[in-house]
């Protein structure tokens, strides 16, 4: 199925600010479903991942501001997502290594910050560039930034993240159980 010029049925903007991950929201997608595969590509702590839905995940990161806690799980068929849910780290291109492929994109609507970026693409340990830019140009020819304000880039990232994964952002996807885990500090450098 062809998904370069579908539309997601609601706002991703209205989807993130319902479900409180709008302030400030670091997602990446891998091209794999192996949650574990997905988890030891972000160094996350194997042994310390919980299953619970969003509302579980908030509560938990409440109670540890110690360490990064990722969220991971099956996004769509061939891919899986991972939603830092507290403190950031610096992705690199080594976490795509061995063929996979990495959408990231970070954005702070408290702050109306974006990423310098957007969204970048990597690919078997490089970094392949711009999504919409220098990677899957195709899925944005119908989609434009030129003055665009901040809530409209935000959305024109998603749209392709779901385009290019093949699922957006909708009320399933938030109510979906995934796994919490651990990053240790020292697992990416600061």
């Amino acid at each position: 199925m062809n998904l370069s010029r579908a539309m997601p049925a609601e706002s991703q903007w209205d989807l993130l600010e319902e479900h409180l991950l709008n302030s400030r929201f670091d997602v990446a997608w891998v091209d794999t479903d192996e949650i574990d595969e997905a988890a030891e590509r972000f160094r996350a702590d194997s042994g310390s991942g919980v299953l619970c839905d969003l509302d579980t995940a908030f509560d938990l990161i409440e109670n540890d501001e110690q360490e990064t806690l990722v969220w991971i799980g099956t996004h769509s068929p061939g891919w899986s997502v991972s939603v830092t849910m507290n403190r950031g780290f610096t992705l690199s291109e080594e976490a795509s290594t061995g063929g996979r492929g990495i959408l990231a994109h970070w954005h702070m609507a408290i702050l109306y910050e974006l990423a310098d970026e957007g969204m970048v693409y990597y690919h078997d340990g490089e970094y392949v560039g711009r999504v919409g830019e220098e990677a899957f140009q195709d899925y944005a020819l119908d989609l434009n930034l030129d003055d665009a304000g901040f809530r409209e880039q935000v959305e024109y990232y998603l749209i392709l993240a779901g385009r290019i994964t093949g699922r957006f952002l909708n009320r399933d996807w938030f109510a979906t159980s995934r796994v919490l885990y651990r990053v240790p500090r020292d697992a990416w450098p600061r």
